[in-house]
Protein backbone atom coordinates (compact mmCIF):
# COMPACT_ATOMS: atom_id res chain seq x y z
CA UNK A 1 0.00 0.00 0.00
CA UNK A 2 1.29 3.43 -0.99
CA UNK A 3 -1.25 6.21 -0.79
CA UNK A 4 -4.44 4.90 -2.36
CA UNK A 5 -2.65 2.26 -4.44
CA UNK A 6 -2.32 -1.45 -3.70
CA UNK A 7 0.79 -2.99 -5.24
CA UNK A 8 0.69 -6.68 -6.11
CA UNK A 9 4.17 -6.44 -7.63
CA UNK A 10 5.93 -5.57 -4.39
CA UNK A 11 6.45 -8.75 -2.41
CA UNK A 12 9.25 -10.51 -0.61
CA UNK A 13 7.85 -13.97 -1.31
CA UNK A 14 5.32 -15.46 -3.67
CA UNK A 15 2.00 -16.37 -2.09
CA UNK A 16 1.28 -19.28 -4.37
CA UNK A 17 3.07 -21.20 -7.05
CA UNK A 18 1.69 -21.02 -10.57
CA UNK A 19 1.38 -24.03 -12.86
CA UNK A 20 2.92 -22.11 -15.76
CA UNK A 21 6.55 -22.46 -16.83
CA UNK A 22 7.06 -18.75 -16.30
CA UNK A 23 4.91 -15.95 -15.01
CA UNK A 24 6.68 -13.22 -16.95
CA UNK A 25 9.97 -11.60 -17.78
CA UNK A 26 11.94 -9.11 -15.67
CA UNK A 27 14.25 -6.90 -17.70
CA UNK A 28 16.96 -4.28 -17.18
CA UNK A 29 17.08 -1.38 -19.63
CA UNK A 30 19.52 1.55 -19.81
CA UNK A 31 18.33 5.15 -19.97
CA UNK A 32 18.78 5.12 -23.75
CA UNK A 33 16.28 2.26 -24.08
CA UNK A 34 18.68 -0.61 -24.79
CA UNK A 35 17.60 -3.93 -23.33
CA UNK A 36 20.61 -5.08 -21.30
CA UNK A 37 19.51 -8.24 -19.54
CA UNK A 38 16.38 -10.20 -18.78
CA UNK A 39 15.27 -13.17 -16.74
CA UNK A 40 12.26 -15.44 -16.54
CA UNK A 41 10.09 -15.00 -13.46
CA UNK A 42 8.88 -18.29 -12.04
CA UNK A 43 7.28 -17.03 -8.83
CA UNK A 44 5.53 -13.77 -9.72
CA UNK A 45 6.97 -10.32 -9.14
CA UNK A 46 9.15 -10.71 -6.07
CA UNK A 47 12.03 -8.49 -4.95
CA UNK A 48 14.66 -11.18 -5.57
CA UNK A 49 14.43 -10.62 -9.34
CA UNK A 50 15.22 -6.89 -9.44
CA UNK A 51 17.89 -7.48 -6.78
CA UNK A 52 19.57 -10.03 -9.04
CA UNK A 53 19.49 -7.61 -11.98
CA UNK A 54 20.75 -4.77 -9.78
CA UNK A 55 23.65 -6.98 -8.69
CA UNK A 56 24.52 -7.55 -12.36
CA UNK A 57 24.79 -3.77 -12.94
CA UNK A 58 26.48 -2.55 -9.75
CA UNK A 59 28.35 0.20 -11.61
CA UNK A 60 25.16 2.01 -12.62
CA UNK A 61 24.33 5.27 -10.86
CA UNK A 62 20.53 4.91 -10.69
CA UNK A 63 17.91 2.19 -10.51
CA UNK A 64 14.40 3.25 -11.53
CA UNK A 65 11.51 0.96 -10.74
CA UNK A 66 7.81 1.25 -10.04
CA UNK A 67 7.94 0.11 -6.40
CA UNK A 68 11.14 1.78 -5.19
CA UNK A 69 9.51 2.87 -1.91
CA UNK A 70 8.96 -0.79 -1.02
CA UNK A 71 12.13 -2.21 -2.57
CA UNK A 72 14.66 0.05 -0.79
CA UNK A 73 13.63 -1.02 2.77
CA UNK A 74 13.70 -4.65 1.60
CA UNK A 75 17.20 -4.18 0.15
CA UNK A 76 18.42 -2.57 3.38
CA UNK A 77 17.05 -5.46 5.44
CA UNK A 78 18.51 -8.14 3.16
CA UNK A 79 21.93 -6.48 2.81
CA UNK A 80 22.13 -6.17 6.59
CA UNK A 81 21.90 -9.96 6.82
CA UNK A 82 23.89 -10.71 3.65
CA UNK A 83 26.88 -8.38 3.80
CA UNK A 84 28.05 -9.15 0.25
CA UNK A 85 24.94 -7.29 -0.99
CA UNK A 86 25.79 -4.05 0.85
CA UNK A 87 27.41 -2.43 -2.24
CA UNK A 88 23.93 -2.48 -3.84
CA UNK A 89 22.90 0.26 -1.43
CA UNK A 90 25.34 2.68 -3.08
CA UNK A 91 23.17 2.77 -6.20
CA UNK A 92 20.61 5.58 -6.05
CA UNK A 93 16.97 4.62 -6.43
CA UNK A 94 14.14 6.51 -8.06
CA UNK A 95 10.57 6.09 -9.22
CA UNK A 96 9.79 6.42 -12.87
CA UNK A 97 7.98 9.68 -13.55
CA UNK A 98 4.64 8.11 -14.49
CA UNK A 99 4.63 5.58 -11.65
CA UNK A 100 5.44 8.31 -9.12
CA UNK A 101 2.01 9.82 -9.83
CA UNK A 102 0.36 6.69 -8.40
CA UNK A 103 2.26 6.91 -5.11
CA UNK A 104 1.43 9.15 -2.16
CA UNK A 105 2.77 12.71 -2.21
CA UNK A 106 5.63 12.08 0.25
CA UNK A 107 6.79 9.10 -1.78
CA UNK A 108 6.54 11.02 -5.05
CA UNK A 109 8.64 13.90 -3.69
CA UNK A 110 11.24 11.61 -2.11
CA UNK A 111 11.72 9.14 -4.97
CA UNK A 112 10.64 10.89 -8.19
CA UNK A 113 13.39 10.75 -10.84
CA UNK A 114 12.93 14.48 -11.51
CA UNK A 115 13.91 15.18 -7.90
CA UNK A 116 17.10 13.13 -7.97
CA UNK A 117 20.27 15.15 -8.49
CA UNK A 118 22.24 13.78 -11.41
CA UNK A 119 19.30 11.98 -13.02
CA UNK A 120 18.75 14.82 -15.49
CA UNK A 121 15.58 14.43 -17.51
CA UNK A 122 15.48 10.65 -17.22
CA UNK A 123 11.90 9.46 -17.26
CA UNK A 124 12.55 5.97 -15.92
CA UNK A 125 9.90 4.61 -18.32
CA UNK A 126 12.34 2.89 -20.66
CA UNK A 127 11.45 -0.53 -19.26
CA UNK A 128 7.77 0.14 -20.00
CA UNK A 129 8.63 0.87 -23.63
CA UNK A 130 10.47 -2.44 -24.00
CA UNK A 131 7.67 -4.30 -22.17
CA UNK A 132 5.14 -2.78 -24.56
CA UNK A 133 7.20 -3.96 -27.53
CA UNK A 134 7.75 -7.47 -26.15
CA UNK A 135 4.08 -7.85 -25.19
CA UNK A 136 3.38 -8.36 -28.90
CA UNK A 137 4.99 -11.77 -28.50
CA UNK A 138 2.64 -12.85 -25.70
CA UNK A 139 -0.16 -14.21 -27.88
CA UNK A 140 2.11 -16.46 -29.92
CA UNK A 141 4.81 -17.42 -27.43
CA UNK A 142 2.37 -18.79 -24.86
CA UNK A 143 1.72 -21.72 -27.22
CA UNK A 144 5.42 -22.42 -27.83
CA UNK A 145 7.76 -24.73 -26.01
CA UNK A 146 10.06 -23.18 -23.43
CA UNK A 147 13.18 -23.15 -25.63
CA UNK A 148 11.38 -21.75 -28.69
CA UNK A 149 9.74 -19.07 -26.53
CA UNK A 150 13.16 -18.03 -25.20
CA UNK A 151 14.57 -17.93 -28.74
CA UNK A 152 11.62 -15.85 -29.98
CA UNK A 153 11.97 -13.31 -27.15
CA UNK A 154 15.73 -13.16 -27.77
CA UNK A 155 15.20 -12.45 -31.49
CA UNK A 156 12.74 -9.69 -30.63
CA UNK A 157 15.12 -8.24 -28.01
CA UNK A 158 17.97 -8.18 -30.55
CA UNK A 159 15.64 -6.47 -33.04
CA UNK A 160 14.65 -3.87 -30.44
CA UNK A 161 18.30 -3.11 -29.62
CA UNK A 162 19.18 -2.86 -33.33
CA UNK A 163 16.33 -0.40 -33.88
CA UNK A 164 17.52 1.65 -30.87
CA UNK A 165 21.11 1.63 -32.15
CA UNK A 166 20.04 2.80 -35.62
CA UNK A 167 18.09 5.73 -34.15
CA UNK A 168 20.42 6.62 -31.26
CA UNK A 169 22.08 9.57 -33.01
CA UNK A 170 18.68 11.14 -33.69
CA UNK A 171 17.39 10.48 -30.16
CA UNK A 172 20.51 11.90 -28.49
CA UNK A 173 20.64 15.03 -30.65
CA UNK A 174 16.92 15.61 -30.07
CA UNK A 175 17.38 15.16 -26.33
CA UNK A 176 20.34 17.56 -26.34
CA UNK A 177 18.40 20.20 -28.30
CA UNK A 178 15.43 19.91 -25.92
CA UNK A 179 17.73 20.16 -22.88
CA UNK A 180 19.40 23.32 -24.24
CA UNK A 181 15.97 24.87 -24.90
CA UNK A 182 14.73 23.93 -21.42
CA UNK A 183 17.90 25.39 -19.86
CA UNK A 184 17.42 28.68 -21.70
CA UNK A 185 13.75 28.82 -20.67
CA UNK A 186 14.60 28.08 -17.04
CA UNK A 187 17.38 30.68 -17.03
CA UNK A 188 15.04 33.31 -18.47
CA UNK A 189 12.32 32.39 -15.99
CA UNK A 190 14.78 32.63 -13.09
CA UNK A 191 15.99 36.02 -14.30
CA UNK A 192 12.39 37.32 -14.45
CA UNK A 193 11.75 35.97 -10.97
CA UNK A 194 14.89 37.64 -9.62
CA UNK A 195 13.96 40.97 -11.24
Amino acid sequence: MCGESHWTAARETSRQANKLDEEGVEIAVCRHGFLLKGLNMYRGEIFAYPMFLQKEFQGAAFLAMDVTCRYVPYLEKVSEALTHLQPLQKMRHCLSVMHAKAHNTKCEILWNARNQEGAGTTLGEEVEQVNSFLSRCALTTKYMSKSVRTDMLTVHAIGWNQRKENGLHIALSSRFKKTVENTLDATESLKKMQD
